[in-house]
């Protein structure tokens, strides 16, 4: 008001009151002559809060005068006044008797000063009202915005980042959240931790002074303690601090929109340290033992997974569940299953796919574990689950492995529930010391005896899972690199591992079993035959087929594998027979089929399809044990029909 009516500026009489005093609301102005006796001047009834404005005919006050004064400062105070303005129209009161001083200043009743003439102050108790009506409007409209940048869950990690970045905006104003421990919590914009730097250094918790790094003039900052740190802090390390810098002092409004949005930080804060301490720690666990469970690591496993749920790693098998929440957010269904299935499985989010769900079932006396997952697929729409058969903890991996292939293939089934298995890769079929030492020797020049450099290593092993699997041209275009490349990496790593890798389909198949193989976790128990040790019993590929054969499995893999082809009435299980017998050539197989090359195209495309095999030519890595590759088909065709021939390699 004063801006746009500077006549109506008030001056403290007493210099300390202005830093107490200057921030005091004002609901009334009253107007009376000091001529007039005291009960008089406050004979009518004001609201507490009231300005009384005292009109003096002269600065020079008479002792009748100063009487009135000090039994006038008396009432004032027992009706909550806010205080006393005294009006010399035309002339500077300068002082006070000290008595008169004395007695304001133990009362804590501010005396004010001015020399406007009466007039000035009409009509300004109806500016007051509407300036307060605007004042709450403004006050309604900011605290809705701020509730508004709340988010549905308090302990969501941008609440802190959303409540700064309205507040800046809403003061023009820079804002920093912070805490000694964690650093930056949130900050709008984002240069404001440079500039608010200092202040939050120094601790002070107003000032107005040139703030280092901000543009030229004062800044009025404001510092305000959010939380007191977590408990278990020493000395409240973990304490977070608002901040704020303006180029604009902070009026009642401002400072009281601070104080709301500083609360709404700390309930944020404080339920974001609740949830790390109940949820995220928790999970951490969870997570950490599932990661070295996938590695085999059953030891470390049990001895990071401590606590009551311990005994759910007391097992000799378990198996695999992987839940995929589809186009839904996970948090959701990973949050029910924790709770759900407390105590009864190890439940973990996927870090490699966004949208998966890791259970591990110890399977004991019961299937409530099961039970409980295909009643929860069935109540959400959208969610899909895979399911792997059982095995040992220390193959965890191999459970995972089927778990994910079945996933993969659940959306085509009634229920959206697939059990894994039949439609797992070839490699972990095969006795796992066996299959180990056959492969590692196989590789040993590439993996142990590699002459070369060891980023050429790398570029090799990352070259040769796709390479082997797709023609020169299009993998090329799943490596991003020239098909030129592609020759000669595949050159390389043959004349490495004396292996035909460009002309025999054998040589490929057996080096993407390999890989395969080397892929899958280490058996835990001693160290198998060390390769290139003479006396080390490593079998040859047709001594590995037979030794997996014994349990029947890869028999019965190869039939469920190859049933989608079978089916099919263009006799698709001759044409892929002849394409891998001559190597993956579509001419070859055109001409020895008397087909055309366009009809050879779609059949292969379409049979490889069915077994799954992605032709999309994205990179396979060496590590993608999930992904299908020609191996698996070639292999199926080997030990269900013996078609193609793949014997063990000679080497040079």
């Amino acid at each position: 008001m004063t801006n746009e009516r500077p006549q109506l500026r008030l001056r403290f009489l007493q210099p300390g009151h202005a830093s107490r005093h200057g921030a005091t609301r004002v609901t009334d102005v009253v107007a009376r002559p000091l001529s007039e006796p005291p009960h008089v001047l406050t004979g009518s009834s004001f609201e507490h809060g009231t300005l009384f404005l005292a009109t003096l005919d002269t600065p020079h006050l008479s002792r009748p005068t100063v009487q009135t004064l000090d039994q006038l400062i008396r009432l004032l105070d027992r009706r909550g006044a806010a205080g006393l303005v005294l009006g010399t129209p035309g002339h500077d009161l300068t002082s006070l008797p000290e008595p008169t001083l004395a007695a304001a200043n133990r009362l804590g009743l501010p005396l004010l000063v001015t020399s406007a003439e009466p007039t000035a102050w009409d009509h300004v108790n109806e500016d007051l009202r509407l300036r307060r009506a605007q004042f709450a409007e403004r006050q309604v409209e900011h605290l809705d915005g701020l509730l508004n940048r709340l988010p549905a869950r308090l302990a969501d990690p941008t609440a802190a980042r959303r409540i700064a970045d309205w507040l800046s905006l809403a003061l023009d104003a820079e804002v920093l959240v912070s805490s000694a421990r964690r650093g930056v919590l949130a900050a709008a914009p984002d240069s404001a931790p440079a500039g608010l730097a200092h202040a939050v250094i120094t601790a002070a918790l107003e000032t107005a002074a040139p703030v280092p790094g901000a543009p030229c003039g004062t800044m009025h900052t404001r510092i305000v303690s959010v939380s007191p740190g977590s408990p278990g802090s020493p000395g409240g390390e973990d304490e977070v601090r608002l901040a704020i810098a303006s180029h604009s002092p902070f009026d009642s409004a401002g400072a009281a929109l601070i104080q709301h949005a500083a609360k709404l930080v700390g309930l944020c804060d404080q339920a974001r340290r609740e949830h790390q301490a109940r949820v995220e720690t928790p999970r951490s666990v969870r997570h950490a033992a599932f990661q070295l469970l996938m590695r085999g690591e059953t030891v470390l496993a049990q001895v990071v997974y401590t606590g009551a749920a311990q005994a759910l790693l007391d097992t000799d098998t378990a198996r695999v569940f992987i839940v995929d929440t589809g186009p839904q957010e996970r948090e959701s269904t990973l949050s029910w299953c924790e709770r759900a299935l407390a105590e009864q499985a190890i439940v973990s989010a996927c870090p490699g796919k966004p949208n998966h769900i890791l259970i591990l079932d110890p399977v004991r006396e019961s299937d409530r574990v099961e039970t409980v997952l295909k009643n929860m697929i069935a109540a959400r729409q959208g969610h899909l689950m895979g399911q792997s058969r059982l095995h040992p903890l220390a193959e965890t991996a191999v459970g995972y492995l089927e778990a994910l292939t079945a996933v993969g293939d659940a959306a085509g089934t009634p229920h959206r529930i697939r059990l894994g298995g039949a439609k797992a890769k070839f490699a972990p079929l095969l006795p796992r010391r066996e299959a180990r030492a056959w492969a590692a020797d196989l590789m040993s020049p590439l993996l142990d005896d590699f002459p070369g450099r060891g980023d050429e290593r790398k570029l090799l092993l990352e070259t040769l899972p796709t390479a082997l699997s797709f023609k020169h041209t299009e993998a090329a275009g799943g490596l991003g690199v020239h098909r030129n490349t592609v020759t000669q990496r595949l050159n390389r790593a043959g004349r490495i591992l004396s292996l035909d890798l460009r002309g025999s389909a054998n040589d490929r198949v057996l080096t993407l079993l390999a890989l395969d193989i080397l892929a899958l976790p280490a058996p835990d128990t001693s160290p198998g035959p060390t390769p290139g040790d003479p006396a080390a019993d490593v079998p040859d590929f047709a001594a590995l087929m037979t030794a997996g054969a014994a349990d029947g499995g890869p028999k019965a893999w190869a039939e469920e594998r190859l049933r989608p082809v079978q089916a099919d009435q263009r006799d698709l299980v001759e044409t892929l027979c002849v394409w891998l017998e001559n190597n993956l050539s579509t001419r070859e197989t055109a001409r020895a089929l008397g087909l055309s090359e366009a009809t050879v195209r779609n059949h292969t495309r379409d049979a490889a399809t069915l077994l799954g095999m992605d032709f999309s030519t994205k990179m396979v890595g060496i590590h993608d044990t999930d992904v299908v590759t020609v191996a698996d088909i070639a292999l199926a065709l080997h030990v269900l029909l013996g078609r193609p021939a793949l014997s063990q390699p000679p080497r040079d």
